[in-house]
């Protein structure tokens, strides 16, 4: 699964089977953390089955929830580039299973073809993209289109709908929603609300799934 999409599929042969074959295979239970903003330095991940919920911790707040993974996209590539502590945080939002690469193992592949560096810088540049489009649907002045931008960031269709999938779950809570679009507990309620009632998300406890993404990001623009 892990050669067939994400990161790694666009990645040289060569280099995707370096990383494959020093890769172990991990499972996490339903709020067990993987990492937290502030850790020592480690190694990275790729998740195969699951979700993941990213905390963010800045100032004096946090953490919060900030973003949400979906299976195949690989984190923890920072302390590679910067030598320092985890920025953020992950923690499986459901049972998930993640491939673990350790820091060792890193040291080895860019030892042995130091040009492959770009490939981890090319990670790195994915979460800034992810990054500057939060920011930017932050922009949006109502908060309407704030709430449905998030929410189509969190289920990984924002900007298109990945073909083959019909299913775009999110294990979010309405609080956790309402942070995010930087409006009340109660203006979200009054956004989603409409939006479950038209067919366009349907919701359960902690739960949000965005049934026809198309349509909502029609409503954007």
């Amino acid at each position: 699964m892990a050669a067939r999409g994400g990161w790694l599929s666009d990645a040289p042969a060569s280099f995707r089977s370096a990383v494959l074959e020093r890769c172990s295979l991990r499972e996490f239970a339903p709020g067990e953390t993987i990492f937290m903003s502030g850790d020592e330095p480690g190694g990275m991940y790729g998740l195969i089955t699951g979700g993941l919920s990213v905390t963010i911790t800045t100032g004096e707040r946090g953490p919060n929830v900030a973003h949400f993974f979906r299976p195949l996209l690989w984190f923890g590539e920072s302390p590679i580039l910067n030598g320092g502590p985890r920025l953020v945080g992950f923690s499986a939002s459901r049972r998930s299973e993640l491939l673990q690469l350790p820091l060792h193992a890193i040291d080895e592949i860019l030892r042995l073809d130091p040009l492959s560096w770009r490939q981890f810088a090319s990670l790195a540049m994915a979460k800034v993209e992810i990054t500057l489009g939060a920011m930017n649907d932050l922009t949006f002045r109502q908060s309407r289109k704030r709430v449905i931008a998030v929410l189509l960031r969190l289920a990984g269709c924002r900007l298109l709908t990945p073909p083959g999938e019909d299913r775009f779950e999110v294990e979010v809570s309405q609080d956790d929603l309402a942070a995010m679009a930087n409006v009340s507990r109660a203006t979200a309620t009054s956004i989603i609300a409409p939006l479950s009632k038209d067919g366009l998300i349907a919701l359960s406890y902690r739960k949000i799934e965005v049934l026809k993404p198309d349509r909502m990001r029609a409503l954007l623009a």
